[in-house]
């Protein structure tokens, strides 16, 4: 929670402006019963206009302060809770950006993404509420029962007995609700990686025609939410006849045993019509600290749920040293590589170096641990044996934005972001000019763009796989970089147009290193040099000539390319 705290400590000086406020209000609120009785007592009984008037002026004003208090305490408890769940959410975006693969198997994606929202929303919701009623009911609540016992010290036991009722009614109602509020967030969780899955699969699901299915499988989820928050607040929509029936009950028994004493002198009308004012304020500032009480569990639950999240241990950490010399080699020297949870390593004993000026391959059939280095380069994961070094200076001694600034990284998958094409090529270099743009976009051989301020939809949906491919690899030579990492990402594009992109890269990258993971010969061939992975191993390296020859892996993916693999010598 200590991560919580901080983000809202710069809040600090709003809140004491909003605990002023509220004493304000609760000091004009609990003036009122009196001058009322006042009326009663002396200005009706001595039918004495003057004095009603003043002292109606001086409730008018007291209203009206009261009123502005009030105003002024939503508004500024609004700022307080709106500006905290901002940047509670900006923390929060800024923690899961520094999530590796590894943060994000023991956090889902899905919950992340409920984490982010719903349960901060839930925080800013609850903290409003707080605001305006944790502070201003204990001072409302206590200020009326010390009016009501110096009206009427005999009633006061009517508000014993309601206050300890009213109390047994909320633990009764908050042990009934309180497991749920968690079950509640579990479900939202559930839920969203369900929509989510649908949404991402519709392709699949409409051409295996199961969208009936799908929609079964959602809606037993979503009924589950609905039967669990219909229990919630089925519970807690308890708590207000309940307590409207005590409140009217006390007030019966106030005006019962209340005119007994009137009737003997111990007490005066107007004090009883006082006596019941604080008698009401007293309940209804219990009623606002049972709502409090109520939410205060899902407040809580949240709170966990988004600590959760600003607490997870990084196991990806900055280095110190802010600085890579130029044209640097790796070298990675015996490295093996173990996913969490999995008995297997999927690279064992890996070594080799990517020099400037040189193109490096590697091949391998799928799931040898090709994409699997690419990732330990730029640190999106750490290698669990061995050393990766550059300039004989461990990797993990750089800082992280050091080490990628100088890294160009291009994945399998071609991800676009929404917006247009020029704003996507500012994420390769953020003050990259349109000619810079224009020309990186000539190289990569995009010529289905008309315009660099074309719109890119989510995901880049309105383009094809292959064009996607030419824009995320336009993207990645666009800036300066020392080592440019292409893992399998010219898959979609025909032979013609991927050699064509290969020889304008070499002349960009002429002194940088170049490492491509392909399954296709025809990506790899002219490397200086090619490793030959299988089942996490280097089995061999050396150049296509040398390995059709020696490496009988490499030898069969070529022929099973080629119907001649001569061809390829």
């Amino acid at each position: 929670m200590k991560n919580l705290i901080n983000v809202f400590k710069n809040k600090i000086p709003h809140v004491l402006i909003i605990f002023l406020l509220l004493i304000v209000q609760a000091y004009c609120d609990l003036a009122l019963p009196s001058y009322t009785a006042n009326i009663v007592d002396i200005g009706i009984q001595n039918a004495d206009i003057n004095y009603i008037t003043d002292v109606g002026f001086l409730m008018m004003m007291m209203v009206a302060i009261s009123v502005f208090a009030t105003i002024a305490i939503s508004y500024f408890s609004s700022r307080v809770s709106s500006g905290y769940a901002k940047d509670l959410r900006k923390v929060v975006y800024s923690k899961v950006l520094k999530f590796s693969n590894h943060e994000l198997n023991k956090i889902s994606r899905s919950s992340l993404i409920t984490r982010s929202t719903n349960d901060i929303n839930q925080l800013q919701n609850v903290l409003t509420m707080m605001l305006m009623m944790l502070f201003f009911a204990p001072i409302l609540g206590v200020g009326s029962i010390i009016k009501a016992f110096e009206i009427g010290g005999n009633l006061s036991w009517i508000i014993l007995v309601t206050f300890i009722v009213v109390l047994v009614l909320l633990i009764l109602i908050t042990i009934r609700v309180l497991p749920y509020f968690k079950i509640t967030q579990e479900i939202i969780d559930k839920m969203n990686k369900t929509a989510r899955e649908i949404l991402i699969g519709i392709p699949v699901i409409k051409a295996f025609v199961r969208q009936d299915y799908e929609k079964k499988k959602f809606a037993i989820v979503n009924k589950e939410f609905l039967d669990v928050d219909l229990y919630v607040f089925r519970t807690v929509f308890l708590l207000m006849p309940t307590m409207t029936l005590f409140l009217n009950l006390m007030i019966v028994l106030i005006l019962y045993f209340g005119a007994y004493d009137a009737i003997a002198g111990n007490i005066l009308t107007g004090d009883i019509i006082a006596f019941i004012q604080y008698s009401t304020q007293v309940v209804f500032s219990f009623i606002m600290l049972g709502g409090i009480m109520i939410i205060l569990p899902r407040f809580l639950v949240s709170a966990r749920r988004v600590a959760e999240v600003l607490n997870m241990e990084l196991s990806i950490t900055d280095g110190e040293m802010t600085s890579i010399t130029d044209n640097p080699i790796i070298e990675f020297k015996n490295v093996s590589y173990s996913y969490p949870g999995s008995e297997r390593e999927t690279l064992k004993d890996i070594s080799f170096k990517l020099l400037p000026g040189k193109t490096t391959a590697i091949i391998g059939g799928t799931g040898s641990g090709k994409s699997t280095i690419l990732n330990l380069i730029p640190r999106l994961q750490d290698a669990t044996d061995g050393e990766i070094l550059i300039d004989n200076e461990n990797i993990k001694s750089f800082n992280l934005k050091t080490l990628r600034d100088k890294i160009s990284f291009t994945p399998q998958e071609a991800i676009l972001f929404h917006g247009t094409v020029k704003s996507n090529m500012h994420i390769g270099k953020r003050d990259a000019s349109d000619e810079e743009i224009e020309n990186a976009l000539k190289l990569a051989q995009v010529d289905f763009v008309e315009d660099i301020n074309d719109e890119v939809s989510q995901g880049g949906s309105n383009f094809s796989g292959g064009q996607k491919q030419r824009l995320s690899i336009a993207r990645a030579i666009i800036g300066s970089h020392n080592f440019y990492l292409f893992d399998d990402c010219f898959s979609a594009l025909d032979m013609n147009t991927e050699a064509i992109i290969k020889d304008n890269l070499v002349r960009v990258a002429e002194n940088s290193s170049i490492l491509f993971v392909s399954q296709r010969i025809s990506t790899i061939k002219d490397a200086d040099e090619i490793i030959v992975l299988d089942n996490g191993e280097i089995i061999d390296k050396g150049s296509h000539e040398d390995l059709i020859n020696r490496c009988d892996v490499y030898s069969e993916i070529a022929s099973s390319q080629m119907e001649d693999s001569l061809c390829l010598q």
